[in-house]
């Protein structure tokens, strides 16, 4: 993973708070390629790639996940908390199963670590049977209030 005080320079100078995307849980699918893709919005233009590139690139086409509007934390929140989710998982290995950029980025924009291309194959990379990653959302939890920031939470 690039340093920490370059990703998080290149996500401000990305951001773009007027936009729709901005601080939403996004995904695309490339050219041939089966799998869904997943990051979070920073603007019109730019994405946080939450997967094996863990970077801001550019990329129009990506839309909003639909059907978490209720679950979603606020723009802001979120890329609060895509900040602090990069320093817990800085030393965690991507695995297409178990640890990948829809479960980085669902819990990030929902507190929801969870893989719904992984859950048909939960019980054989040690997710939940709903394809959650088994302890993410408490150590996201456990490192926010440990820093002052429980705000990013929810009660």
């Amino acid at each position: 993973m690039a340093d920490l005080p370059s990703l998080f320079q290149a996500i401000d100078r990305a951001v773009d708070t007027s936009s729709s995307r901005y601080g939403r849980l996004l995904n695309w699918q490339n050219f041939a390629d089966p799998v869904w893709h997943y990051g979070i919005g920073l603007s019109d233009e730019y994405i946080f790639d939450t997967g094996l590139g863990i970077c801001v690139f550019s990329r129009r086409d990506a839309r909003p996940v639909l059907g978490i509007e209720e679950i979603a934390f606020p723009a802001d929140i979120t890329i609060a908390r895509l900040k602090q989710a990069l320093i817990v998982f800085q030393d965690w290995r991507y695995n297409l199963l178990a640890w990948n950029c829809e479960h980085l980025a669902r819990l990030i924009a929902t507190n929801q670590p969870r893989c719904y291309q992984s859950q048909p194959l939960w019980w054989l990379s040690g997710l939940t049977p709903a394809g959650d990653h088994p302890n993410a959302q408490q150590l996201l939890t456990e490192h926010l209030n440990r820093v002052g920031q429980s705000q990013l939470t929810r009660p």
